[in-house]
């Protein structure tokens, strides 16, 4: 299914580029001699990084479905409670200009939910793999490959494209009122 146009927004665009990213990227780092190629992993090792390479791919397809492809509803998410005979009714008012006339505008738009979903999709991967380094023994590399910490900055940065495009985007439906996205 194509991509309408209208949808692909520079803050989608950006979240979209950090869901492909946590798809691929573990695939592209792992697939190496440190990882899954290492003939000094244990077998349990190599389950556990299979665990979260595909943990990263299932993240990353999830995101850009909620982004692109979830369905938006044609009904209100909360649709008003039916009356009830046993209760009076309130009393009319008219609503003065400084106050809202309905509870409507306070329920978030289906679109803007499924981009605060999109965006903890993203971080159910980039947390937990900053806490690693917190577990007793953890190192950021094996020792035989060095003392770096190349997934300190890379997590960081990707968590920080994705609240980007999250504050773009959210900015935008914002601006769009109403209407449906």
């Amino acid at each position: 299914m194509p991509l309408p146009s209208s949808s692909l927004t520079p803050g989608k665009s950006l979240m979209a580029l950090v869901a492909v990213f946590t798809a691929v990227a573990p695939y592209l780092a792992d697939w190496s001699e440190t990882h899954v190629l290492n003939p000094n992993w244990p077998p349990h090792a190599r389950f556990h990084n299979g665990q979260t390479m595909s943990t990263g791919l299932f993240i990353g397809v999830a995101t850009l479905y909620y982004l692109f492809f979830a369905p938006i509803p044609s009904t209100p998410p909360n649709p008003p409670n039916p009356p009830n005979p046993l209760q009076t009714p309130p009393q009319a008012t008219s609503p003065s200009p400084s106050s809202p006339s309905s509870s409507s505008s306070s329920t978030p738009s289906p679109s803007s939910t499924y981009l605060n979903f999109a965006l903890v999709l993203l971080h159910l991967y980039y947390v937990p793999a900053l806490s690693g380094i917190l577990y007793p023994g953890a190192r950021w590399m094996d020792p035989e490959f060095g003392d770096g910490r190349p997934q300190l900055g890379a997590f960081v940065g990707v968590l920080g494209a994705a609240w980007v495009g999250w504050g773009v985007e959210g900015r935008r439906l914002r601006g769009r009122g109403k209407k449906r996205v």
